[in-house]
């Protein structure tokens, strides 16, 4: 399973500081990624145009990462012709590189890019990156939940404490509406309700996995989906009734499958 690029209908890109901005919603991104892409794919491969490439994007975007350590990488675009794609633009795979590998010439360099995995590559089960990817065939929405263990952990170990079995996408397959109403759950991390205006979008790929006892009340998985959900938005405080639409959801997702 591979987690940074499963298929060809997303990927994810939340190490190249994709997220890292102040407005990371989709329409934003997807607008700035195009441009991005659109003016690679006629810049000449040498080294002094990539620069300029470089010097170009970073003056007209302005972007101000909300993490100083975090680079957002000027080279992060779409990979494919459909835009569903998104990755490293001087990847040797990418197009009109012819094999090449150009990132030597971003800000860490080719052996950070190519060593680096994230902890959720580790860290999330098999089973669940199965669903996930089945689930969620947008890169913007997949990158936020792919990346965020403790979100997708929480949420599973919620349902499958009322299944009373182990969640699988060979469970999951055979009742579409319970996809659906998982599939709006993960949505969470791109539209929450109680989310209010906040163009906020944080990725946790660089947070580690919890150690989240298997014995764990009901209330502790909640808490700790919630605050991977506030994080995401930028809140500190808890909204009325976050904690009961959680809760509800996961009910009526039990009840497609007769508990």
């Amino acid at each position: 399973m591979n987690l940074c690029y499963p298929d060809r209908t997303k990927s994810c890109a939340a190490c190249c500081g994709l997220y890292n901005v102040a407005d990371a919603t989709r329409p934003t991104l997807e607008r700035k990624l195009k441009v991005r892409t659109d003016i690679f794919r006629s810049t000449p491969r040498t080294a002094t145009a990539l620069i300029e490439f470089e010097q170009f994007i970073r003056e007209s975007e302005e972007n101000v990462p909300l993490d100083d350590v975090i680079h957002v990488c000027e080279f992060t675009g779409f990979i494919d012709a459909e835009c569903k794609t998104v990755g490293c633009l001087l990847h040797p795979t990418a197009p009109g590189n012819g094999g090449i590998d150009l990132r030597g010439l971003c800000h860490y360099g080719s052996m950070a890019c190519k060593a680096f995995f994230c902890p959720a590559c580790e860290s999330l089960e098999s089973a669940r990156g199965e669903i996930v990817i089945n689930l969620v065939d947008d890169w913007h929405l997949y990158g936020l939940v792919a990346t965020d263990v403790d979100f997708v952990e929480s949420l599973f170990r919620l349902i499958e404490r009322g299944l009373q079995q182990s969640l699988t996408w060979g469970l999951l397959s055979r009742n579409p509406y319970a996809c659906r109403l998982l599939g709006e759950m993960l949505r969470w991390k791109n539209d929450w309700p109680g989310s209010g205006d906040s163009l906020l979008r944080q990725s946790r790929y660089y947070f580690k996995r919890s150690e989240i006892p298997a014995a764990e009340a009901p209330e502790d998985h909640v808490e700790r989906l919630l605050a991977c959900i506030r994080f995401t938005f930028g809140r500190t405080e808890a909204c009325p009734g976050e904690r009961q639409a959680v809760e509800q959801m996961v009910e009526r997702f039990l009840k497609a499958f007769g508990f």
